[in-house]
């Protein structure tokens, strides 16, 4: 049965989250990704940006350090200017710049800087996105980078990928409470009776024919999001839970590089965090 996400009027608009951690590495284009920031805030929220310096990884001592200085001095500027516009908003900012490799220590001090900031989301194209969403405990929201433009807020299109487990159960869940008023919300199932698995609403649902593990199911749902034209792609993560049929760092690592579309990390760990009604305060 078809069911559209729907709202009363004494309902808040969309805007769900208090607190968000925004990274920025200066390669973004900065303004899109701030309209996205504001769309997801609250009012007045606190929002902790995260300049990534990522130290050059090639050619000699001398290039490597002049290099890294003139990425530092543009990562400052981009900081900076995204924490006065964001007060001219109305929030509450205050930044970071964290000197990090490419690789796990990048993953591990952006995990520290989310946890100490107690944001409730994190946003921006970390390098490990599934990991931080569930080291953290907390929803990560990916903007491909070049895509950042296409980020619509709120996604009045909402497509959720699920397995029929209980952490695609929580996705949905975490979908509709996010879903403004009028939203149209589906549920593409990788399972073999769609009808077979419980969710706590009942939505638009479609059978995605492939495999639960491997490329052919990241490709049938980035592919099914597309098709069905979703401003906003949602997938539960397991962590590192023995006998999670989605196996950690494997599909939802896979739709995370292949997607163009935003896509929001919802880990199960964090149920405590999202279970609450559609529409109820934090």
């Amino acid at each position: 049965m078809r069911r559209w996400v729907e709202r009363s009027m004494d309902t808040p608009v969309f805007a769900p989250f208090s607190r968000i951690l925004v990274m920025l590495t200066g390669r973004e284009h900065v303004a899109s990704v701030l309209d996205c920031v504001a769309g997801w805030a609250q009012r007045r929220a606190r929002i902790h940006i995260v300049g990534l310096a990522v130290a050059p990884s090639s050619g000699d001592a001398a290039f490597q350090a002049a290099q890294g200085f003139t990425r530092r001095l543009v990562l400052n500027a981009t900081v900076d200017a995204a924490c006065e516009t964001l007060l001219r908003r109305g929030f509450e900012t205050d930044t970071e710049i964290l000197d990090t490799d490419a690789g796990g220590e990048q993953a591990d001090r952006l995990a520290r800087a989310v946890c100490a900031s107690q944001a409730e989301l994190t946003i921006g194209a970390p390098s490990s996105p599934v990991p931080l969403a569930g080291s953290t405990q907390r929803p990560v929201l990916v903007l491909p980078t070049p895509f950042a433009r296409r980020c619509r807020v709120p996604p009045q299109r909402i497509f959720v990928a699920s397995d029929g487990s209980a952490a695609s159960a929580l996705a949905v869940r975490e979908a509709a409470r996010i879903a403004g008023p009028g939203a149209a919300l589906r549920v593409g199932y990788l399972a073999r009776d769609p009808a077979s698995a419980r969710h706590p609403e009942d939505f638009d649902a479609v059978a995605l024919e492939a495999p639960h593990d491997g490329d052919a199911a990241s490709h049938a749902i980035v592919e099914a999001a597309l098709q069905w034209r979703a401003d906003l792609l949602v997938l539960g993560t397991r962590g590192r839970h023995e006998g999670a049929r989605w196996r950690y760092g494997s599909i939802a690592a896979d739709v995370a590089q292949r997607t163009v579309l935003p896509l929001l990390l919802v880990p199960q760990i964090s149920q405590r965090r999202v279970l609450a009604a559609p529409g109820t305060r934090r």
